[in-house]
């Protein structure tokens, strides 16, 4: 068995880079990895081999790749200015530096030298070598050079300006000024944790744990209307101006390799292979929701009329999370403040540590006296039953300003082995990053339902990357197609909508061995299906922006496709000065894939429909789960991973369920 390295509170010494290091490492980065390509072209044709040309390549990646995913990540999670900028630059500088240092038409010779000798591979290996091949063929080494250098120029304008829309939305501060009487709806919990202005009105923010529960809770449909209204402005004009600007050369690059659109360029390595195949699935999903959507609007314009006691009145874009909460507890009787008084933070967190545990076998081990970038980080060893280091993470939960806004995961280090021969295995290391409400003198962290899944799926991805066995890091953990990367991840939700499990994540607040009742906890699992339709709509239109925007001729107006979108398919307006796709932070590494996630869907219900059989808490499925899914990353194509698990071929059966098409 491969020895996995362990780690030391030294070995956590970049969450402390500082400005000045990190400047320093850009150019240290650039002159190993052009020091090992220098090597790999010195070899002689005739003595190529596997090792010291393909694997040689994947070790040179290695060499550098730490520490320019620990500077990305410093980027979105430093409290420190300097440190940001510094690591955002430095990012800019590298991204731009490895176009020529990546295009390098000796590499090329290099790697078609080795495949002109036609060596037999298998598994793993083989792998490396096809997905390698595939790359270069489409860095266009085969394209004129004035074509070639065109197409470098491009992608270099592309970082830079992928840098700066993600930088500009994370950086975007915003928030509405409301007064005591216009917070009615919302809990003291709530209310006692928002930030006052200079004029005393309470400040509610942008920021996922303001916009969220103040979207579906405050009576105050002006308000709601308001913080909407901003929430459509983030990003700025700037980001437009930088989209625009983005899917024009995105689209030029894609026709200066051969291909139709740029969409088609990216889904040539995924599983869905070209654009027509991703266009026929959502217009398949959606000629077969709209019945459901039309449905689950009436509904909502029917009981807004009864609050407002108006009958003429029609559901506006800010009212929809409101109704859809009314509706809810109205026909569920599930009060959504109630139901987070059963999910304090930590019970669900421990709660979450012990279901994963039990399914895949392993330990989570809180570490002391690790150095991280912010007092409210925490770092864990992860070990197999045998006591043996499998790998390591860090959760960084609660919001700060000027931090990545959303739930992420980051893979700071990537498993791999050290060597061709693998003696030793380098073990991973995964960063969880999220927004979760903060505790405070007065009040817990109380999570609500939807946000105890968002912690279980992207605690998914944390196993996922920290569970890898691939023998290289390009392979490891959540490396694998984009249209597959978030099932692993959907099928684990499952576990938050089921009595056995959910008993395991609540205990009220003020005492932890309270469970939820059983008539609330049942009331809730009703709920899944709840808007089941449109909120799978409000997804499918997302993917259809983004497919439209990197497919069409009318790329130029990505705000005027959104609004015709919403309105067409999820059938409401949204004002005509808004600019969601600036704030849309996926257009930039979910470029062509944001239908991913429902594709994904599709092979997370199917896989989930063993445990369904089996057991919630079978350790024996978690582990062939763990084996076939987890630790394999991509060094199988992704859809032999799933024919593995369910040992058949896998089908949308489930997923058609799920959704409400089929019965």
């Amino acid at each position: 068995m491969v020895r996995r390295r362990e780690y030391a509170p030294q070995d956590f010494a970049w969450t402390q880079w500082n400005a000045e290091q990190i400047r320093a490492m850009v150019p240290e980065i650039l002159a190993r990895k052009k020091e090992r390509y220098a090597a790999i072209k010195a070899i002689p044709d005739g003595e190529r081999t596997f090792e010291n040309t393909i694997y040689a390549i994947e070790s040179a990646h290695d060499a550098v790749r730490f520490q320019i995913n620990a500077i990305h990540f410093l980027m979105n999670v430093s409290p420190d200015k300097a440190v940001r900028e510094t690591a955002q630059e430095a990012i800019e500088t590298l991204e731009k530096e490895f176009v020529d240092v990546e295009y390098d038409e000796g590499m090329y010779r290099a790697v078609r030298a080795y495949a002109d000798k036609q060596a037999p591979l298998e598994g793993a290996d083989k792998k490396l070598f096809d997905d390698m091949f595939r790359d270069y063929r489409r860095m266009g080494f085969e394209l004129a050079p004035e074509k070639q250098e065109k197409l470098k120029e491009n992608l270099k304008k592309i970082a830079e300006l992928s840098n700066r829309f993600s930088t500009n939305i994370n950086k975007w501060q915003d928030h509405i000024a409301v007064t005591r009487h216009e917070l009615d709806g919302l809990p003291e919990r709530y209310i006692s944790g928002l930030k006052k202005d200079e004029n005393e009105n309470y400040k509610v923010t942008l920021a996922y744990p303001d916009i969220g529960p103040f979207m579906k809770h405050a009576h105050n449909a002006a308000k709601r209307k308001e913080l909407l209204e901003k929430e459509y402005q983030k990003g700025g004009a700037e980001n437009t101006r930088i989209l625009k600007e983005v899917l024009l050369l995105r689209d030029e690059n894609a026709k200066l390799l051969g291909y139709g659109n740029h969409a088609d360029f990216q889904t040539e390595v995924r599983m869905a292979k070209n654009a027509e195949t991703v266009a026929g699935f959502l217009d398949d999903l959606t000629k077969n929701l709209k019945e459901g959507v039309q449905k689950e609007l009436a509904e909502l314009r029917d009981i807004k009329r009864k609050i407002t006691g108006d009958k003429e009145s029609e559901v506006e874009n800010y009212d929809v999370p409101y109704l859809s909460e009314r509706l809810r507890q109205e026909r569920f009787s599930v009060d959504s403040e109630k139901v987070r008084e059963y999910f304090p933070f930590e019970i669900v967190k421990q709660g979450m540590f012990s279901i994963y545990e039990k399914l895949f076998s392993v330990k989570f081990e809180r570490m002391s006296g690790i150095p991280a970038w912010h007092e409210d980080v925490e770092a864990y060893g992860v070990s197999d039953a045998n006591g043996s280091i499998t790998g390591y993470f860090m959760l960084d939960l609660y919001p700060r300003e000027n931090k990545y806004g959303h739930a992420a995961v980051f893979d700071v280090m990537a498993g791999r082995k050290t060597s061709y021969a693998g003696e030793e295995y380098v073990s991973p290391l995964a960063c969880m990053v999220a927004n979760f409400p903060k505790p405070n003198a007065e009040h817990p962290s109380l999570l609500s339902h939807r946000e105890v899944d968002t912690f279980f799926h992207e605690f998914g991805h944390v196993v996922h990357d920290v569970l890898t066995a691939a023998p290289y890091a390009s392979q490891s953990g959540t490396s694998v197609a984009r249209d597959f990367v978030e099932a692993p991840s959907q099928m684990l939700e499952n576990w938050v909508w089921h009595k056995e499990t959910l008993v395991l994540l609540s205990g009220h607040y003020l005492n932890h061995k309270e469970k939820m009742p059983d008539e609330l906890l049942s009331n809730l699992i009703k709920t899944k299906k709840h808007m089941i339709a449109y909120d799978t709509m409000r997804q499918l239109v997302f993917g259809l922006l983004d497919l439209s925007l990197h497919t069409t001729k009318v790329m130029g107006e990505p705000n005027l496709i959104y609004h015709e979108l919403v309105r067409e398919y999820n059938g409401v307006t949204i004002p005509k000065e808004s600019i969601f796709p600036a704030g849309f932070g996926h257009m930039m590494g979910y470029d062509a894939g944001y239908y991913g996630y429902m594709w994904s869907l599709v092979y997370a219900a199917d896989m989930f429909t063993r445990f369904e059989k089996e057991g919630l808490l079978n350790p024996k499925t978690g582990m062939e789960y763990r084996q076939w899914i987890l630790e394999k990353g991509s060094s199988m194509e992704e859809m032999d991973l799933v024919r593995g698990f369910l040992s058949r071929e896998p089908n949308s059966e489930a997923f058609l369920k799920e959704i409400g098409i089929r019965k």
